[in-house]
């Protein structure tokens, strides 16, 4: 954006300064001109008035002489002719040319030439004046012509062209650097703001200048602002509501368990005993939707208070993962305590052994492959869990693959898996959540890990969490 602003200013700063520059080039060019044809006019009406003495008398020697000193003065030749273009003195080495010829001829007709054409760098370094010389006041006897030498003004032309370029120049970068401390001054509030939302979007921590800019966007990002702390008011109360409902769920839950089970049994009324064995698989259910919908909470304000670091969500209770959420450990160790739930499902589990280590918080990761396995136990019976960790890229990456050789999902279901309460419609009779990866996902955020969800080649699903290594 800065580029977009700069350049139209930047523009108009070269054709202001062009429009200023190119008259008074023309203005130095002009004058110089002017002084010149005044100083040879005089220097050409001096040799007129020694010539007219020379045609009346017939002797041309002291015209000759004058002739001489003008041109060890000033180094410019000049040459005195008669009407019949014939030469009567000259000085230095008058070369007669058609251009000459021609400004000759026009002064012998009566026609003076004594107007120069605009000095400038790129010139004939030399230029021809002539007048006439009459003795009667009317008639021209002869002419005399002066080459002028153009090359001093030439260079004082130049170098006053110099002089106003480089003032250009000073002007053209002033107005460049007035310009880009304007469009700072303009555009950091816009910066800031879009940093800013950039940084909320990502649940990340953001600095928000308000008192930078113009009035209009200082009141723009004191509304941002206004609006980013609501935002995140917002979502603390929504972790909070979820938290505290499931949280004050739990008491009444255990209280209808309480009843239930002091319930009599046995009494010989079979249809009794059945609807009491629903009630208690329903209230199983709702225990264990009430318990997931905690643990959601939870790591999803976990996982906010760590990617924003500020707000209500930061505490002490969840920071970010650091030095001390280096753990090293084995798939073996990880799956160690879930082996026999697994062996339940007629599950086996291949597992390595090697050790490395995982920028995720040791709970974190123990609960992580507590849902997966869970869900594997329960969606993936009879088959075969793998699950192990390898490096990726350069070593600062540590990957987590669990995956099975279950039936899996369709592969227009894969995408939605991880969103909240969602279930493959071939699973809907079984017992679930539809909350396990969803936690997962969080409990991922919570640890600056990504979670990647695809088939595995054995063609049940594989569940990647991509974690820092150091």
């Amino acid at each position: 954006m800065r580029f977009r602003v700069l350049l139209p200013l930047f523009l108009f700063g070269v054709l202001a300064v062009t429009a200023i520059l190119i008259p008074v080039g023309a203005a130095i060019a002009q004058s110089r001109t002017q002084e010149l044809q005044l100083q040879r006019g005089a220097a050409l009406q001096q040799i007129v008035q020694r010539a007219t003495p020379a045609f009346e008398s017939g002797d041309a020697r002291e015209l000759e002489s004058y002739l001489d000193r003008f041109t060890e003065t000033f180094g410019e030749t000049a040459i005195v002719v008669d009407g019949a273009g014939e030469r009567i003195a000259a000085s230095g080495d008058f070369a007669s040319d058609p251009e000459t010829f021609a400004v000759i001829s026009s002064a012998l007709r009566g026609v003076p030439q004594r107007d120069l054409a605009i000095v400038t760098p790129w010139s004939s370094r030399t230029a021809t004046l002539a007048a006439p010389v009459t003795l009667d006041g009317r008639t021209p006897e002869g002419a005399v012509a002066l080459r002028i030498d153009q090359q001093v003004a030439q260079r004082d032309v130049g170098a006053g062209w110099a002089s106003i370029v480089a003032i250009g120049a000073a002007l053209l970068f002033a107005v460049l650097l007035a310009s880009v401390f304007w469009t700072r001054w303009v555009l950091r509030p816009v910066s800031s703001l879009d940093a800013a939302a950039n940084a909320l979007a990502e649940n990340r921590e953001y600095a928000l200048d308000a008192d930078a800019g113009p009035p209009e966007l200082r009141r723009l990002s004191r509304s941002f602002a206004r609006m980013a702390r609501s935002v995140e008011l917002a979502l603390d109360q929504q972790h909070g509501l979820v938290a505290d409902a499931s949280h004050q769920l739990r008491n009444p839950l255990a209280a209808i368990r309480l009843r239930i089970d002091g319930l009599p049994r046995g009494l010989g009324d079979p249809g009794s005993d059945a609807e009491v064995a629903a009630i208690e698989r329903d209230l199983n259910r709702l225990e264990h939707t009430v318990a997931r919908m905690l643990a959601l909470a939870n790591a999803e304000h976990r996982a906010t208070a760590a990617g924003s670091g500020h707000g209500g969500a930061a505490n002490d209770a969840s920071p970010r993962p650091n030095n001390d959420a280096l753990v090293t450990t084995s798939a073996a160790r990880l799956i160690a305590p879930h082996r026999e739930q697994l062996a339940d499902a007629r599950i086996s589990v291949v597992a390595d052994d090697d050790s490395r280590p995982v920028r995720f918080r040791r709970s974190d990761l123990e609960e992580v492959v507590e849902l997966v396995t869970d869900n594997a136990a329960k969606y993936a019976a009879g088959s075969t869990f793998r699950i192990e960790l390898r490096g990726q890229g350069d070593g600062t990456r540590t990957v987590l693959v669990m995956s099975d050789s279950g039936p899996g999902l369709a592969s227009s279901d894969i995408p939605l898996v991880g969103r909240r309460f969602w279930r493959a419609a071939v699973h809907a009779q079984l017992p679930g959540s539809g909350l396990g990866l969803a936690i997962v996902e969080q409990l991922a955020r919570a640890n600056d890990a990504e979670v990647a969800v695809d088939r595995a080649p054995e063609g049940g699903l594989r569940i990647m969490i991509i974690a820092g290594a150091a």
